[in-house]
């Protein structure tokens, strides 16, 4: 989104704020910048992000926000953000920029599905969401499609709320050179190629374990490459468990982490994830056949998302309590063989102008505040 926003609008600069730990590894268009916050979240091995405790961590993360809305002074404050997490540090945050840019606009922005409507509707309730969404939010964006999944009917949206509510269609990924992965895959000729991608990488273990299983059960001979990508955030020990049973193996490639993985994903003849929204659209861009196996923990997203993708032909789901190297491997080896003709029976089902639209409501908000500064410049009569 920032890549695009500063493309379209020449004038636009962008500072990412978060806490991902690896955010420095990505490459950033011009006029993108970051800053990264202290961690509240434990990390891949499951301990605290730093030695503080949480009110320290807290405090200083907001000393830091606080200073960057004083010194870069948006117009406009995008959160990507689960609203339940950190409830209290965001209504403060989102508080301070209406106290000092009171002609900045927020915006909240979400994914398709958050996760089942029972659970979501429970747990905003009881976290005090929806007050937070109607004092602090000029809009909501969801990077979704309302015919597919009506986030404002399901998760129970007050009117007010309901009416600050814009869907975007999907977010399309970027036109990407696979040069230099085709490099690193190399064979010739050219055998199908199966990606692995669990996202963060937090849930992936028992995916990347049961493809592993699976290729070790047939020694390494299948008709085709693989490459797995584990996520930053997988534990380090299951990451080191992986890696040592992958280099046994022929015709695959292990990365922990790679900023090519949308390269890979283009060059892929297969995608095999955990379901993560970012994963799904780069299917959706480049037309590439997806197993979806996503772990089942409330509110459920990623579960949600898939079912509701392969209602569509669009995706296949391999549900959590059959996930096993026998069954995982069947369906992979299936969908390699058809997969082509699958991908591209399957194209232009979902809107994909996301980036589009959110350029467009960026620059009628815009055009709305350079009014409203014109009237109160304007001479009274």
């Amino acid at each position: 989104m920032a890549a695009y926003l500063t493309e379209r609008f020449k004038d636009c600069s962008v500072i990412l704020v978060t806490d991902l730990p690896i955010i420095g590894r990505f490459r950033f268009p011009s006029n993108v910048d970051y800053v990264r916050l202290p961690g509240l979240a434990s990390n891949g091995d499951g301990n605290a992000a730093t030695s503080l405790d949480r009110a320290s961590t807290l405090k200083i993360r907001r000393k830091m926000l606080q200073g960057i809305v004083r010194t870069f002074r948006p117009q406009f404050v995008v959160l990507e953000r689960d609203p339940l997490n950190f409830t209290e540090e965001v209504e403060r945050i989102l508080t301070f920029v209406h106290e000092e840019l009171n002609e900045a606009k927020v915006i909240w922005a979400l994914p398709d599905v958050l996760g089942e409507p029972e659970s979501i509707v429970a747990s905003w309730t009881a976290g005090g969401v929806y007050p937070v969404l109607d004092a602090l939010c000029d809009e909501i964006w969801v990077h979704g499609d309302q015919a597919l999944f009506d986030q404002a009917r399901h998760y129970r949206l007050p009117e007010r709320v309901a009416a600050k509510v814009v869907y975007t269609g999907y977010l399309r990924s970027p036109r990407v050179s696979t040069v230099s992965v085709q490099r690193k895959i190399g064979s010739q000729p050219r055998i199908p190629l199966v990606l692995l991608t669990a996202g963060g990488g937090a849930a992936g273990y028992p995916l990347m374990n049961s493809y592993l299983d699976f290729l070790e059960g047939r020694r390494g001979q299948v008709p085709f490459r693989s490459v797995i990508v584990t996520g930053p955030l997988m534990r380090s020990v299951d990451k080191q468990r992986l890696k040592t049973r992958a280099e046994r193996l022929s015709r695959l490639t292990f990365h922990r982490f790679s900023r090519h993985l949308l390269e890979y994903l283009s060059c892929a003849d297969l995608v095999v994830s955990t379901g993560g929204y970012n994963t799904l659209c780069a299917n959706l861009s480049y037309h590439k056949p997806a197993i979806v196996a996503p772990r089942v923990r409330p509110p459920n997203e990623r579960l949600l998302r898939g079912r509701m993708f392969e209602r569509l032909g669009i995706t296949q789901v391999l549900d959590p309590v059959e996930l096993g190297s026998e069954r995982l491997g069947e369906m992979v080896t299936k969908t390699v063989l058809v997969g082509e003709a699958w991908a591209n029976g399957h194209a232009g089902i979902i809107p994909m102008e996301g980036l589009e639209q959110v350029g467009t409501r960026i620059e009628a908000l815009a055009s709305a505040m350079d009014g409203v500064r014109q009237s109160k410049a304007a001479p009274r009569r």
